[in-house]
């Protein structure tokens, strides 16, 4: 899709009849070299610190827009390039109005796209790429709802498989849930089985010893018994 819809960048450094400081002019120019060499991060770094110089720049801001489109911020470039709508320059507002479609397509907004494109034809209606692009994301949405409209069989389809893998796992889990109750029930009767063993155990034991004790005790007293002599 990326060769599909035609993208717009303005430099500051091609546009003449424009004042500029010398420090904002070193810095843009430093930032399209970049932008030109895919650095986007420091490109941007060089347009923002342009920016905090001339806050009021709209095309640097436009090409703050531009970069951030690169880095995937589409969000935020969105941004940029609607602080550049309503600008005295006529061109760059035409410009940010087909990049605002652009963007809008990035972001899955299709028919936000085509408003944006119609606004950039109708501030020049001889612009190709808005032509081309409108078209296309026109034809993009006709598919989509094409797709829709012929696929409610597949659609219920889908929805059935995917109700069908939930409800496996669904059957899975309850599964592994029962199997861990029987584990932990087995191992808690062995525990028993065990611990009533050891007890049995015990218990013998002491009786062995409480048997031990008596005959001790009878053994004594027999031995401790006083003898009666009889007297003959």
């Amino acid at each position: 899709m990326q060769n599909k819809i035609v993208f717009s960048v303005i430099f500051l450094f091609l546009v003449t009849g424009f004042a500029f400081g010398q420090s904002v002019r070193n810095r843009v120019k430093k930032g399209n070299q970049l932008y030109a060499a895919e650095k986007y991060d420091q490109a941007l770094n060089k347009y923002q610190d342009a920016l905090l110089t001339d806050p009021k720049n709209e095309r640097v801001q436009f090409n703050i827009g531009n970069t951030k489109y690169q880095k995937k911020k589409y969000e935020e470039s969105l941004k940029d390039y609607q602080q550049v709508i309503g600008t005295e320059d006529l061109n760059l507002e035409e410009q940010a109005y087909f990049n605002l479609g652009n963007t809008l397509y990035r972001m899955n907004k299709l028919p936000e796209s085509i408003l944006a494109y119609k606004r950039a034809l109708k501030m020049n209606p001889d612009d190709v790429d808005a032509k081309y692009n409108l078209e296309y994301v026109r034809r993009k949405l006709k598919e989509n709802a094409k797709k829709q409209r012929q696929n409610p069989q597949q659609q219920q389809q889908q929805q059935n498989q995917d109700q069908k893998k939930d409800q496996n796992k669904r059957d899975l889990q309850k599964q592994e849930q029962q199997k861990q109750q029987q584990e932990q029930q087995q191992q808690q009767m062995k525990d028993k089985k065990k611990l009533s063993k050891e007890d049995a155990e015990r218990i013998l034991e002491a009786l062995k010893n409480d048997e031990k004790d008596i005959q001790k005790k009878r053994k004594m007293k027999v031995t401790g018994r006083r003898r009666v002599t009889k007297d003959w």
